[in-house]
């Protein structure tokens, strides 16, 4: 596995970094790792979009062309 040393991290974007690291319950060096990965995955593999459309190629009745019903919803009543 390769190795880096990242210097003179704007302050704002390392405290962005830290407090998304936080919300993850990881370090920031864990979190920058995540974010490579899921970088390169996306360039290797594509989107989520992708990937998921890739999964359905040639599923019979894949067209989800249709027509939304715009009839507006009964009001609700609360007794």
């Amino acid at each position: 596995m390769g190795n880096m040393s990242i210097r003179n991290i704007p302050d704002r974007a390392y405290a962005a970094l830290k407090t998304r690291a936080a919300q993850n319950g990881r370090s920031a060096e864990a979190e920058v790792r995540a974010m490579i990965v899921e970088i390169a995955n996306t360039e290797e593999f594509g989107g989520f979009g992708t990937r998921l459309s890739r999964c359905f190629d040639g599923v019979e009745g894949d067209d989800l062309s249709f027509e939304r019903d715009r009839t507006p919803a009964e009001p609700i009543t609360l007794e």
